[in-house]
């Protein structure tokens, strides 16, 4: 997919859309950009958003959730809220803002948790069923942690309006601002965010978000006054291209991934089990390794972008499926390796070399790309490298 990223005014900060889940028209295609794990700096900074102090009343809607049930905002007076717009289908920064406000939400303890409620309303002017939010929050595990709101476009747009959140469908491709706000007890806006598109910044948005929601909550706790004087939690980055490893799943161990040999990696996650056939698709890759072991290609390494997860036993179940597969499964814990290779969406592949350069990347946004296709690529990449 081509990402389109709209630079404008929303709410005194700069706007950002961000492509998100795939449609029947999307096009996914080759990423030209070269990058590399050989110059990385140790602070993440960068994958944060600090917020922008807002202070008006937060517009009301009325419309239904994943239970099919109709919900207000208005319902949740005394609470604090984090609101968020999401794509019922996206496959790149949507599962990482529900991951940070359900993370931001533990942080503060059971009985402050009480206090607030996640609500997110949909972004995508497609896919605007019960069905598909209830699906989104099935596989992302957020179905009984958060409220994901939707109904026909006619009212999604007064809401998005509202908001100032930019949505449109551009070539295919969900667009739209990845808006969180922070509305307290009494119904105002206090603060918004715009979720980063960095796997490895995720624990400290989370963050962000928590000590945000810990300042306004009607009845402080013992555990949310912690959360208020705790220092940002530090990410891992990586430090070293020449000898970079992932811990492997389903055996002890860890998988090379550079300093060693050149190697097809392919990120995704379980979620995307929501919109294809995973299990079928890994076996696909079956298919593409021998092709590359019989004509001397990089072999594939396919690496779960643990960050997104909705619980560690997702990925291991979807592999369970799968069945025997000939390449070895890696996990990215902290999003580190992703962050450092530039990984915007999942399905991404990226043909790296023995020293951790990316020579070749194709963001598949959850359009597989078939072993013939994907031979086809590598093949004329790696030949001409």
């Amino acid at each position: 997919m081509k990402r389109v990223w709209w630079i404008g005014l929303l709410a005194l900060i700069s706007l950002i859309t961000a492509g998100c889940g795939p449609q029947s028209a999307r096009s996914a295609g080759q990423v030209g950009y070269s990058t590399s794990l050989a110059h990385v700096q140790s602070s993440t900074a960068w994958n944060v958003d600090p917020g922008t102090t807002m202070n008006k009343p937060a517009p009301n809607f009325t419309l239904t959730d994943q239970f099919g049930q109709p919900v207000s905002l208005s319902q949740y007076r005394g609470k604090v809220v984090v609101l968020a717009f999401q794509d019922s289908q996206c496959t790149n920064i949507c599962p990482l803002t529900s991951q940070e406000m359900v993370r931001a939400k533990q942080m503060l303890g059971a009985k402050a948790a009480s206090q607030v409620q996640l609500v997110a309303v949909n972004a995508n002017p497609v896919a605007t069923s019960v069905a598909d939010v209830r699906a989104f929050s099935t596989v992302h595990g957020t179905m009984h942690s958060m409220i994901f709101a939707t109904g026909p476009n006619s009212q999604l747009e007064k809401v998005w309006k509202a908001y100032k959140i930019y949505v449109a469908v551009t070539k295919g491709a969900i667009d739209h601002t990845p808006g969180v706000f922070i509305i307290d007890p009494q119904g105002r806006e206090r603060k918004v965010y715009l979720t980063q598109m960095a796997y490895n910044g995720m624990g400290q948005q989370a963050e962000v978000f928590a000590q945000e929601v810990a300042r306004m909550l009607p009845h402080p706790t013992k555990t949310s006054k912690a959360v208020l004087h705790r220092a940002l939690i530090k990410e891992s980055v990586v430090h070293q291209a020449s000898d970079v490893q992932l811990p492997q799943i389903g055996t002890p161990g860890h998988v090379q991934i550079t300093g060693g040999s050149p190697h097809l990696l392919v990120f995704t996650a379980s979620w995307l089990n929501q919109l294809s056939n995973m299990p079928q698709q890994l076996q696909a890759l079956n298919t593409y390794q021998a092709y590359a072991k019989a004509h001397n290609l990089p072999s594939p390494i396919v690496v779960d972008e643990a960050p997104t997860e909705p619980s560690a036993s997702a990925f291991p179940a979807i592999l369970r499926q799968a069945g025997t597969l000939h390449y070895p499964i890696a996990v990215d814990e902290t999003g580190a390796v992703a962050a450092k290779l530039g990984v915007q969406d999942l399905t991404w592949y990226a043909l790296v070399d023995s020293t951790g350069k990316v020579i070749w990347a194709h963001d598949g946004s959850n359009q597989w790309l078939s072993p013939a296709s994907l031979e086809k690529s590598v093949a004329k990449v790696w030949h001409h490298a």
